[in-house]
């Protein structure tokens, strides 16, 4: 490979991560915007209730491909005084089981072989997409197209990468040195670092998928990659509650322990299968063989289910260890007279935060 078909293969992988997050941007915004009204019903039945609100975090998450989405609207709910904070925390928890979605549909369009692929089936649904949008004169078909054109955009971004991958995994060097960074602990780090710059696991996840199908990596270094991932997707989430209340930033600490906790458990577990001769890798090989797009696909569903499924009997801990770690601060007189239930967290879904304008103007009233 010469520097002509490096520079190539670069800026190809470059498009393609681009195409790939502007689409998941232009899926999110739309599915927002035709689940919105719905998704206000959905929060406004969050209770105490733990498993409900799991699946509301989960079916949020699911209808809006966004969990970066869903949390801060969790903490934008928790800083308006609408959820407590242990109910945020098991909204969370379900969103990371609905942020798993995505790598499924990414995966099932890497199926082909022979065949016309499913990718290309579902890159076209990009052009459709496109078209209602332009043409269609009512917005609710707009919002549809748009929807349509995200999704196709999904693997547009996708073909691109995984093209740049297989000129790189063509060259032994390449393959060489990549199979050289075999450290857990390593793969997990570059997995946050990444996933923190670009600010989503689902362009993260996908790119590892790519990367496993090419051949580039192995699936145990996908798994680690992945599960890196969780922990660099919270960086959305702090953002949006260092800038708010005290209750905020718990909700923020939550999913940032939350994520820490699963990643330590599995790693602890990955440690002690090594003992063995073992490793995730092998068990989802054998689960799903001649399939390693499904293979980590599927351990990315099993991993945060199972993170869920531990932690959420261990609620109320989590949330009085935040609740120690960030204490309360006593609010100045003049809070009475600031906003209390909106908060500029609410504004990407303008019927939650038009439902609390009201709310706030009958308060001020």
């Amino acid at each position: 490979m010469d520097l002509t078909e490096i520079i190539t293969s670069l800026l190809t992988l470059l498009a393609g991560v681009g195409v790939f997050l502007i689409a998941c941007q232009m899926m999110s915004s739309n599915l927002e915007a035709a689940s919105s009204e719905k998704l206000k019903i959905l929060f406004s039945k969050a209770s105490n209730n733990k498993l409900m609100g799991v699946g509301i975090g989960a079916l949020g998450t699911a209808a809006i491909q966004s969990s970066g989405a869903t949390t801060v609207m969790t903490i934008g709910f928790v800083n308006a005084g609408i959820i407590s904070l242990a109910q945020a925390a098991t909204i969370i928890y379900g969103a990371n089981i609905g942020t798993t979605i995505t790598a499924q549909i990414v995966a099932l369009g890497m199926f082909g072989g022979n065949s016309v692929s499913t990718s290309v089936i579902f890159s076209a649904f990009a052009g459709l997409g496109a078209f209602l949008n332009i043409f269609a004169k009512k917005s609710g078909p707009k919002t549809l197209g748009g929807i349509l054109a995200g999704f196709g955009l999904l693997f547009v971004g996708l073909e691109l990468m995984s093209g740049s991958m297989e000129l790189f995994s063509a060259q032994d060097g390449v393959k060489s040195f990549l199979a050289g960074i075999s450290n857990p602990i390593l793969l997990v780090l570059l997995g946050a670092v990444l996933t923190a710059i670009i600010q989503s696991s689902s362009v993260m996840t996908s790119i590892a998928l790519a990367m496993v199908v090419t051949g580039l990596i192995g699936i145990d270094q996908g798994i680690f990659l992945t599960m890196g991932s969780n922990i660099g997707s919270c960086v959305v989430a702090v953002i949006a509650g260092v800038t708010s209340g005290t209750n905020a930033k718990r909700t923020a600490l939550i999913h940032l322990l939350f994520n820490c906790t699963g990643v330590v458990l599995f790693m602890l577990v990955a440690m002690v299968m090594g003992w063995f001769g073992l490793s995730f890798g092998n068990v989802f090989e054998g689960l799903f063989p001649s399939a390693p797009q499904v293979q980590l696909a599927m351990f990315h569903t099993f991993f945060n289910t199972v993170t869920v499924l531990i932690m959420l009997p261990l609620t109320g801990v989590l949330v009085g260890l935040v609740s120690k770690m960030i204490p309360e601060h006593s609010e100045p007189q003049a809070a009475e007279f600031s906003l209390r239930y909106v908060d500029e967290n609410m504004l990407r879904t303008p019927p939650v935060a038009v439902s609390q304008v009201k709310r706030e103007i009958l308060r001020m009233s």
